[in-house]
C-alpha cells in the first residue's frame, strides 16, 4: 500500500513538473494572453481527481484485458521484427506512431459525430482558455475507451519487437501537452505534415468553419474532416 501512494505521489509530482515547464513556456508568446488562472487551477485539481481513477483502469487494460485477448485470439497478427540499425529503429517507431495516430483518428471523430461519445468528450471541449492544463481535462471515461479503440485494436493487430514501448507512450503524453500549449509558435512547412499547437487549437475553436476537423494527433490526415 506504501509502495502504490508513493508511487502515486511519484507519477503526480512527475507530471506537475512537466506542466510546469510547458506553464513557463506558453508565457514567453502566448496565443491567448492573460488566461485566467483560476482554470488553470480548475485543471490541476480535476487531473489529481482524474488520475485516481484513471491508473488503475490504464493498468487492468493494459495488463490484464489487451494481454488476455491477445492469447485468447492468437494476436497479434503482425509481428514488426526488431531493428537492425538506426534506420529501421527509426521506420519502426514511425511505424508505431502513424497506427496510434490512425487508430485514435478514427476513434476521435466517433467522439464528435456519436451523440453517446460526445456526452463524454464534450468536457474536454467545455474548456473556454486552451492551454497545457487543459491535456487531461477529460471524463473518466477517455480512458478505457482509448483502450478499447485504440490500444485494443494495435495490440491484436500489430506487435513492435525491439521498442521500448514504455517510452514511446511517455512521448505520446509529451505530443498531447505540446499541441494543447497555449503558445503561438509556426512551424512553416513542418506544419504540413504535424500536428502543432496551431492546429489542435483550430480543432477546439468554437467557430463553425473550425468545427469537426484536425481529430488526428500527429500526422497530416489530422487536417481533412
Amino acid at each position: 500500500m506504501l509502495d502504490a501512494s508513493l508511487g502515486f505521489l511519484k507519477y503526480l509530482l512527475t507530471a506537475f513538473l512537466l506542466y510546469g515547464i510547458f506553464i513557463v513556456v506558453e508565457r514567453i508568446r502566448p496565443a491567448e494572453s492573460h488566461q485566467p488562472f483560476r482554470k488553470i487551477l480548475f485543471n490541476l485539481q480535476w487531473y489529481v481527481l482524474y488520475s485516481v481513477v484513471s491508473l488503475g483502469m490504464i493498468q487492468l487494460g493494459l495488463n490484464l484485458v489487451v494481454p488476455t485477448l491477445q492469447q485468447w485470439l492468437g494476436a497479434p497478427l503482425w509481428h514488426i521484427p526488431a531493428p537492425k540499425n538506426i534506420w529501421g529503429y527509426g521506420l519502426a517507431v514511425l511505424a508505431y506512431f502513424l497506427a496510434t495516430d490512425f487508430f485514435y483518428y478514427w476513434f476521435h471523430r466517433a467522439q464528435h459525430q456519436i451523440p453517446l461519445l460526445w456526452e463524454q468528450h464534450k468536457f474536454h471541449h467545455s474548456d473556454t482558455a486552451l492551454n497545457v492544463t487543459s491535456t487531461r481535462r477529460v471524463h473518466w471515461l477517455e480512458d478505457p475507451l482509448v483502450i478499447l479503440f485504440v490500444a485494443l485494436p494495435i495490440g491484436l493487430l500489430l506487435r513492435f519487437d525491439g521498442l521500448e514501448l514504455g517510452i514511446l507512450a511517455f512521448v505520446e503524453i509529451l505530443w498531447l501537452q505540446f499541441i494543447h500549449m497555449n503558445l503561438r509558435l509556426e512551424l512553416g512547412w513542418l506544419g504540413r505534415i504535424i500536428v502543432g499547437p496551431q492546429h489542435h487549437r483550430l480543432h477546439h475553436s468554437f467557430l463553425p468553419e473550425h468545427l469537426d476537423r484536425n481529430f488526428a494527433v500527429f500526422a497530416w490526415f489530422s487536417f481533412t474532416k
